[in-house]
């Protein structure tokens, strides 16, 4: 039965994965421009507002998501 019901299902399965795996890919590549993003922006020392801001503005993301994004990718300083 099981086997019978896969089967019967199998397209909407297949386009399942495939709408996933497309959504887990463009997470990604977000991050991955987001990380870009705050790793230039901390190099050319920028102040943290203007990293959100420019965060918010090239991926069109809320504050919350730029603040994320910056307290996962920003750079520690190191204080010596």
């Amino acid at each position: 039965m099981c086997e019978a019901l896969r089967e019967l299902m199998k397209d909407e399965i297949e386009q399942d994965v495939a709408r996933g795996e497309a959504r887990g890919e463009a997470r990604g590549e977000m991050r991955g421009r987001a990380e870009g993003i705050v790793d230039t922006c901390c190099d050319l020392g920028l102040p943290e507002d203007a990293i959100l801001e420019r965060l918010q503005k090239k991926l069109n993301i809320s504050l919350q998501t730029a603040q994320e994004y910056l307290k996962t990718f920003g750079k520690q300083i190191v204080k010596n």
